[in-house]
């Protein structure tokens, strides 16, 4: 589903109280049903599907860029990541091409990282670097055939070099590759000392598990993710907490759960009736949409 959007602007306001939200951020902004995606704080569409338009925490600073793959007129954005310096990364694929532009704040391209048969699906920033999630074109099979196996995770430094690879297809069992498109859905996050990643993990999509490995690569744990676990999945706070949400259909109501890595548990912990849309840093946020106009709520961890 396209969950693209286009905004009207973005009004912020610090609200301070012990019970409520630290900001909230309202926009009236949908269009056709269709939600943004988040990035630490950012709202972003890809629709067009060639097109990103960019706006930042406070509403002030919007960005709208054509992106032109290869120039072979097919191109799909596929994630979109924003660094601490406002550095724009843009993932995308132009058939038979992929790659990934890296753009400065003011949008202008400073280069194109071609990834070959690779295909870049989620885009972080980290540890002073870009990491994708993503999987491989086999090269004797027709193009979207993915390889029997492939290192899922791809690690650039910021000249454009492949530095670093991660977590073998082998790993998941047969069926989706792990890295299945869920269009403006954020399936990588990296913080100080972890990566997390919310993968496939069987034939059909919610199918999924959680899995975590620290920067060197080293396998630090995985665990299942309910089906009932919601859009847009996992929220990976800075300081290493995994949330999810689901509705409770007999309370009509969202709960949030915390991941317990000791019990490989999702506990449930006391959260506002609101859609938990990501994280930001060590914050929760939460976002509500009615009458066309979106709104999105930082709260502290419970």
């Amino acid at each position: 589903m396209v969950r693209a959007i286009a905004f009207l602007g973005i009004l912020s306001l610090p609200v301070w109280s012990a019970n409520g939200p630290v900001l909230e951020a309202s926009a009236p902004a949908i269009v056709d049903g269709a939600l943004p995606a988040f990035y630490n704080g950012y709202l972003f569409s890809g629709y067009p599907r060639d097109i990103v338009t960019l706006f930042a925490p406070d509403g002030r600073s919007a960005l709208t860029l054509p992106i032109q793959g290869r120039g072979n007129g097919a191109v799909h954005v596929e994630s979109v990541a924003i660094d601490s310096d406002g550095t724009l990364a843009v993932a995308w694929v132009d058939r038979p091409s992929a790659g990934i532009d890296i753009r400065d704040s003011a949008g202008k391209l400073v280069r194109s990282i071609d990834t070959g048969r690779y295909l870049p699906m989620h885009l972080s920033f980290g540890d002073h670097s870009l990491w994708a999630f993503g999987w491989e074109r086999d090269a004797d099979r027709e193009w979207g055939s993915p390889a029997k196996d492939y290192q899922a995770v791809r690690k650039y430094s910021m000249d454009g070099k492949e530095i670093g690879v991660y977590l073998p297809r082998s790993l998941f069992p047969p069926g989706l590759s792990p890295a299945e498109q869920r269009w403006q859905e954020r399936r990588i996050t990296i913080t100080s000392d972890h990566v997390g990643i919310e993968a496939d993990s069987g034939n059909v999509g919610n199918q999924r598990e959680w899995v975590e490995f620290d920067l060197n690569g080293d396998h630090l744990g995985r665990w299942r993710l309910d089906p009932s676990d919601e859009f847009p999945g996992v929220a990976f706070t800075s300081d290493n907490q995994a949330y999810v949400h689901r509705f409770d259909r007999e309370a009509k109501s969202w709960r949030v759960f915390r991941l317990n890595r000791e019990k490989s548990t999702w506990e449930a912990v006391s959260a506002p009736n609101l859609r938990l849309y990501g994280a930001d840093g060590d914050k929760l946020v939460f976002a509500d949409w009615s009458g066309g106009v979106m709104h999105l709520s930082w709260y502290p961890q419970p």
